[in-house]
């Protein structure tokens, strides 16, 4: 009989208990006790125990899909003991299983244990940034020149400045600096959910062990930052925050606290950019010597197997495509399908995008296989997609036709060609592969939408 796992919210009290299962083998900031306190009400994040295993349940994709992160403190942990548990627990939800955060040591073991099961998918927004302590601290070389000169430049402008560590007379310095960011911030939606994981963090500062560091310039505190060790030689930093109008303030409080960290910290991971462009390139600013990947790993039911073979019949696609996309952008509810005898023969997906010209609906790997074409079968998914498309709240639809010979078929639907190039902010290709050719086909979905002017580039965020 499987086993009900009975979850909790994390607990100042769980620390210990949970620490030797999240420092082994750990190098992201995924794993530590830090990050699943603070970030569990914006997660809705809760751990259980399982016959030696700690698993970590967390929702993410806007809480529409659960993820699992599963921690054994063995060398060679037998999945296949603790996943018939784990699935169980998601089925209760209506949900694939979902398994999160993996080191590629872990998929290994995943894929010999399990083969053929799982997918496994990278997302580039989520790696951890992982640099030498000794290069923050001392920003040697032509390659940090530019960084050594801001921090100069703070010096020269700031000859009071003082650094100290943060203790309880100086936490509610922090905490005002903070409320003053958010102010600067006020459509920062993520700034905002941030807020209350800082909160948390600096209320608990003692027990949950942080270090921590402030930076002052005539009694007014302009910068703070703190983290938590990852393992015995690796230090995460969680938190960094200063006041812009201070020139370098970022680049001070980045050194200082490096200088002042212990010395068994010969690492620092600064953990993801999430897809942020400045925030990218801000961190690699600083010369990673290693990016943490943390691979998704998703067990694919009958039904995905189904998606997979129409995938390569009609696009002839390597698996490693649909495999993203199924770990990634694939949700019951963005989807339409025909089924024959159990089996899908026809598929139709919406890929909810923010763009440039408000929310929009992306429909995208719309195929038939051969033997079940030209009854129709298709546009009867599409038209009932596009109902759901209006229901959702989307502005508009567009497409990308693998062939211009489809702009005919979808005029049909009321789609127009445009010259409009779409551009996607992730690492997967969501066009036919050749941007050159991915001009998109538009079509409205409410008659505001149609005094629109459309740009010249769609920017387009796919919504996980």
């Amino acid at each position: 009989m499987v086993q009900t796992l009975s979850f909790q919210l994390f607990d100042i009290q769980d620390r210990e208990h949970l620490l030797p299962y999240l420092t082994k083998s750990s190098r992201t900031c995924d794993r530590t006790f830090t990050t699943m306190f603070c970030w569990q009400q914006y997660y809705r994040a809760a751990w259980a125990e399982s016959d030696g295993w700690l698993i970590i349940r967390a929702f993410i994709n806007g809480e529409r899909r659960a993820a699992y992160i599963l921690l054994s403190q063995e060398d060679t942990p037998d999945y296949k003991m603790i996943l018939p548990t784990v699935e169980a627990d998601a089925a209760q939800l209506g949900l694939p299983l979902m398994l999160m955060g993996l080191t590629e040591p872990e998929c290994d073991e995943l894929r010999r244990q399990c083969p053929d099961m799982f997918v496994f998918d990278n997302n580039r927004d989520f790696a951890d940034y992982i640099y030498r302590t000794e290069d923050l601290r001392t920003l040697k070389g032509r390659k940090f020149a530019q960084k050594r000169n801001h921090a100069n430049k703070f010096k020269s402008l700031y000859p009071q400045y003082r650094y100290e560590p943060i203790t309880n007379e100086n936490i509610e310095d922090c905490l005002r600096l903070e409320e003053g960011w958010i102010a600067q911030h006020p459509d920062d939606e993520f700034a905002q959910g941030e807020r209350k994981v800082i909160q948390m963090g600096l209320e608990h500062f003692h027990e949950l062990g942080l270090i921590g560091g402030t930076l002052y310039v005539d009694n007014q505190i302009i910068a703070f930052t703190y983290g938590s060790p990852v393992n015995s030689n690796m230090f995460c930093t969680h938190v960094e925050k200063a006041d812009i109008r201070y020139d370098g303030a970022y680049q001070m409080i980045n050194q200082q606290f490096a200088l002042h960290l212990p010395d068994q910290y010969t690492l620092i991971n600064r953990e993801e950019d999430l897809g942020m462009p400045g925030l990218r390139k801000a961190k690699m600013s600083y010369e990673p010597v290693e990016m943490a990947y943390k691979t998704t790993a998703l067990k694919l039911t009958d039904e995905m197997r189904d998606f997979v073979h129409i995938w390569q019949q009609c696009f002839g696609e390597t698996d490693l495509s649909v495999y993203t996309f199924l770990s990634r952008y694939y949700f019951s509810h963005c989807a339409m399908t025909e089924k024959v005898e159990g089996h899908v023969v026809s598929m139709a997906f919406m890929i909810p995008c923010q763009t440039n010209l408000g929310l929009g609906a992306y429909l995208y790997g719309i195929a038939t296989l051969p033997e079940y074409q030209h009854r129709g079968i298709s546009t009867r998914l599409i038209n009932n997609l596009l109902e759901r498309c209006k229901a959702n709240g989307a502005l508009f639809s567009f497409l990308i036709p693998a062939d211009e010979n489809l702009d005919d078929y979808y005029d049909r639907f009321g789609y127009k060609a445009t010259g409009t190039k779409a551009v996607f902010t992730c690492d997967m290709d969501l066009g036919t592969g050749d941007t050159k050719k991915d001009r998109i086909l538009i079509l409205p979905l409410n008659e505001a939408f149609r005094m629109q002017t459309i740009p010249e580039t769609l920017e387009c965020t796919p919504i996980l």
